[in-house]
Order: C-alpha cells, then structure tokens, then sequence
C-alpha cells in the first residue's frame, strides 16, 4: 500500500511539473500542444531551454496554425440557425415573455396537490 502511495505521489508531482511549472514563460504541456510531433517538440524544447532560437519547423513562428480536429474555426459554422455577428443571440420577443408570465401565473396560482 505504501509503495501505491509513493506512486500517486511521484505521479502527482510529474504532472504538476508537466501542467503547472512554466519555464521560459510556456509550460511542458503547452509546448507539447504547440508541436508537430515528438522530434519538434524535444528540438524546440532544448533550444528554448539552452536559450537559443528554435528552429524554424512545421510548429515554427512564421507557420500557419492548423486546425484542432473536430473543431470547426469560429466564422465556418454559421447557418440559417445562427444570428449574424452583429445581431444578439437572444431572439426571445416581449409576446414570448408575456405568455411565459401567463403560465407562470396559471401554474403559481395552482395548489399544490398532496
């Protein structure tokens, strides 16, 4: 039992290294997030680390982000569902509201039964 403890012990503290401490102003993870793969991401890390510009790759400054999968980009989504930009989201009218009140009112006026 002890040595299971010892474990989640030493587990906690590598994920607290690994989401927690930045060095050089990023985390481990986030850098990790940032990378192509597991070559540019221990490139990029031990050049940040020496503090040495890091090589320009498929992660670099002048690259282009790719998209996360399963997440569109935030103007590719719209529809007839969705209000333009400039429009509010709530399309609630003051008859919409006036007829909730109503069964509101209906509903609270009602005893309750037991």
């Amino acid at each position: 039992m002890l040595k299971l403890l010892k474990l989640a012990v030493l587990l906690g503290l590598v994920a607290g290294v690994l989401f927690l401490l930045p060095f050089s102003g990023r985390t481990l993870f986030a850098r990790w997030r940032a990378a192509s793969g597991a070559a540019d991401f221990a490139a990029r890390t031990w050049a940040e680390m020496r503090g040495v510009q890091p090589p320009p790759g498929p992660a670099g400054p002048g690259a282009p982000k790719k998209a996360r999968p399963g997440k569109a980009p935030a103007g590719a989504r719209g529809g007839a569902d969705q209000p333009a930009a400039d429009q509010p989201l709530d399309t609630t009218t003051d008859a919409d509201r006036k007829a909730l009140d109503q069964l509101l009112d209906q509903h609270l006026a009602d005893k309750p039964k037991r």
